[in-house]
């Protein structure tokens, strides 16, 4: 993206913080649990970690708040732990979110210009009205990303900026989420004594984290395998065209498995750890594998099952959730008859089971890796967990503003109170 296109991007999203490179503080709220990252710039690519904290919470349910005080208290601890591993207070915070019903919309804008030369101000007001169009009851805009631009009704350009044309067209997509559950998870938020910078899907963020500049400019899925969602991204041209969720991830592997195993939910997660596969072998109906039914003790269990059965009840719904994210991908082809994807990449806790990369190949039919983050180094290397993506990445997208986010707090909506707020800011990082 051009410099003259950045800048105009910039302008019509909102005014944004300026983000110190030395320290960011990043809290990625998952379908399961809450990380807290703080780190420091360190050179042109990647972050030296002061703190991590992280900590599972049982009030998310698919992302969503089902339980206030768990999710603040999930919140708190993992802020605290990162606050006294990296010896500072955190005052300010970028966010993450798993849930909040992510949808991606495809948006065209048109500018007449009467033959005149394309300036900053035209893209400017486009991308404004591109997001007045896209505004819509009950959801929040998250993130505006142009898709393609082209003048005169066809020749598509990179930037037009300084071209004569009759009129300058727009391909847009528009990422909002649900208001009411995003107002929920920010809300515990700012109980928690913290003021937010900015909010991200998570998917986002882990896309900016896993993915090699090349597959963002060619064209690669993301598919983030969590605990209770699954979040999926695209990237084309250098930028995010999309980004959707399916409300299934890992915890319905292991629901599975303990419904028709008749185990425990503990004792299912850890046959998944254990045995996780989504292809089947030729030993594994030979290979009989020790299950504690419920009511057993757990070093006399009574029950046993050939490995073959885990395999088929794992891959039965891996399948099922690269099903429904087929389905949300056909639901906006048009994006990706724009842009085809030539690669997928997979990350996120689910994606470590094995073969599941071979099977993401077989239905996507595409060129298929996993994915780990690489982005944060700490003091026993790099920070490559696949279910701390989001936080890794979104220190990146915070520290180098991508022009793509495009959240507003409403509660700072008038000028008087954005000028009270950016100026506190100011003496904080000054004085």
């Amino acid at each position: 993206m051009s410099a003259a296109v950045a800048v105009a991007w910039r302008n019509i999203v909102g005014p944004k913080t300026h983000y110190r490179a030395d320290p960011v503080a990043f809290l990625d709220i998952g379908s399961t649990k809450v990380c807290c990252y703080v780190a420091r710039r360190r050179g042109s690519r990647g972050f030296t970690l002061l703190g991590r904290g992280y900590q599972q919470t049982e009030g998310l349910e698919r992302g969503i708040v089902s339980d206030t005080d768990a999710v603040e208290d999930a919140i708190q601890a993992a802020v605290a732990e990162a606050e006294a591993m990296a010896g500072m207070t955190v005052r300010e915070i970028a966010v993450a979110v798993s849930g909040c019903a992510p949808r991606t919309k495809l948006m065209k804008g048109t500018r007449a210009l009467s033959g005149r030369s394309v300036t900053e101000d035209d893209i400017e007001a486009l991308l404004g009205s591109v997001r007045l169009k896209a505004q819509g009851e009950g959801r929040q805009i998250l993130h505006i990303a142009p898709l393609t631009l082209g003048i005169d009704g066809g020749r598509a350009v990179k930037d037009p900026c300084g071209l004569a044309a009759q009129s300058l067209d727009m391909w847009a997509v528009v990422v909002s989420v649900a208001d009411r559950a995003l107002n929920d998870i920010l809300g515990c938020v700012r109980r928690s004594h913290l003021e937010i910078e900015d909010v991200v899907v998570s998917s986002f963020a882990a896309g900016k984290a896993c993915l090699a500049p090349e597959e963002v400019e060619r064209g690669s899925i993301l598919i983030d395998l969590g605990g209770g969602t699954t979040g999926v991204s695209f990237f084309a041209g250098g930028r995010l065209a999309f980004i959707d969720q399916v409300p299934l991830g890992g915890e319905d592997v292991t629901a599975d498995l303990a419904l028709e195993l008749r185990t425990a939910q503990r004792h299912a997660e850890r046959l998944k750890s254990l045995y996780g596969s989504v292809q089947g072998r030729s030993c594994d109906d030979n290979k009989r594998i020790e299950v504690p039914i419920i009511g057993d003790h757990v070093d006399q269990p009574t029950g046993e099952v050939p490995r073959a059965m885990i395999t088929q009840i794992i891959r039965n719904r891996v399948r099922q959730i690269f099903d429904e994210v087929q389905d949300r991908m056909r639901e906006s082809r048009r994006i990706f008859e724009i842009r085809p994807p030539k690669t997928l990449v997979l990350t996120g806790g689910g994606s470590q089971l094995e073969g599941i990369d071979e099977l993401a190949e077989e239905m996507f039919e595409l060129p298929v890796r996993r994915a780990r983050p690489d982005l944060v180094v700490g003091r026993e290397g790099v920070e490559d967990l696949p279910c701390c993506a989001a936080a890794s990445g979104g220190l990146a997208l915070v520290t180098d503003r991508d022009p793509a986010l495009s959240w507003n707090d409403s509660a700072e909506a008038n000028g008087l109170a954005r000028g009270v707020v950016r100026m506190s800011r100011w003496l904080r990082e000054n004085f």
